[in-house]
């Protein structure tokens, strides 16, 4: 095996490596910030319900990562929040029925909102794409009529 092909197989190894690092690191993150700032909070204004506020980090994801990082972060999310704010705290069981359900409710929120918001996000970079390809075979067609349009436009 010569070298260039060594290096083009830890090239590929790497970006798929990155791939799947990516999208885990930062949402692992994003879960952590969301849940220390939802633990200040609630120990400082007693409050039901902040475990929606976890409807930011999954709209982040399926922006930037697709549905599927989305999905993963409600799972971890409905877990953090059964764990950190429901009673009894630093247990996953449930006591309330009403808690249970609204946990249950969150995660079918946003599991539907996560494919939602990637389903928005892929739309608005196909047409970004669309764009740019009908910008590249004018420039071709006519170089000189778009430099000229370019120059006008500054």
């Amino acid at each position: 095996m010569s070298m260039r092909a060594v290096g083009e197989f830890v090239e590929i190894g790497s970006s798929r490596l990155r791939r799947w690092i990516s999208p885990i690191t930062v949402s692992a993150a994003l879960l952590a910030l969301t849940t220390v700032f939802l633990w200040l909070i609630d120990a400082s204004l007693q409050h039901d319900h902040l475990i929606f506020i976890y409807f930011v980090p999954t709209a982040l994801i399926a922006i930037r990562y697709g549905s599927v990082s989305a999905m993963c972060v409600t799972i971890a999310a409905t877990f953090a929040a059964a764990y950190f704010f429901y009673a009894p705290r630093f247990s996953f069981r449930v006591d309330n029925p009403l808690d249970l359900f609204e946990l249950i409710l969150f995660s079918l929120l946003a599991l539907l909102a996560s494919q939602v918001v990637s389903g928005f996000a892929k739309a608005s970079d196909v047409e970004k794409r669309r764009q740019r390809a009908r910008a590249a075979s004018l420039r071709a067609r006519w170089p000189s009529v778009l430099t000229l349009w370019d120059r006008l436009g500054r």
